[in-house]
């Protein structure tokens, strides 16, 4: 599928997602010069981040890594290596984009 260091990264990656996300809702919380609608989706989205904060510590101190465990099932998909590299990719972009550009948005 992909060598150990590109999964590596791409693991690295999604987790620093999840930490700014987590760490920029608890900013635009503490700052809150939002509505209560926005309040409201930015620590909805706050919880979910850290939730997966969590599971990610709990990961790390077990040694296990549910990513990767997702990430190697992608090489049971049919079609070729390129095409399942680009598809973790955009996986990989797109929630690290989802991770923290919501929140940016809402709390500004």
């Amino acid at each position: 599928m992909m060598r150990e260091k590109e999964l590596s990264i791409c693991i690295g990656i999604h987790h620093i997602a999840t930490f700014l996300g987590i760490w920029e809702g608890i900013y635009y919380l503490a700052k809150g010069r939002q509505n209560l609608f926005r309040s409201c989706v930015i620590f909805l989205l706050t919880t979910f981040q850290s939730w997966a904060g969590l599971k990610i510590l709990a990961d790390l101190q077990t040694g296990r890594s549910r990513l990767e465990e997702s990430y190697r099932s992608l090489d049971k998909l049919k079609g070729n290596r390129e095409k399942k590299r680009g598809f973790l990719w955009g996986l990989v972009l797109s929630s690290a984009v989802f991770k923290v550009v919501p929140v940016r948005l809402l709390g500004q």
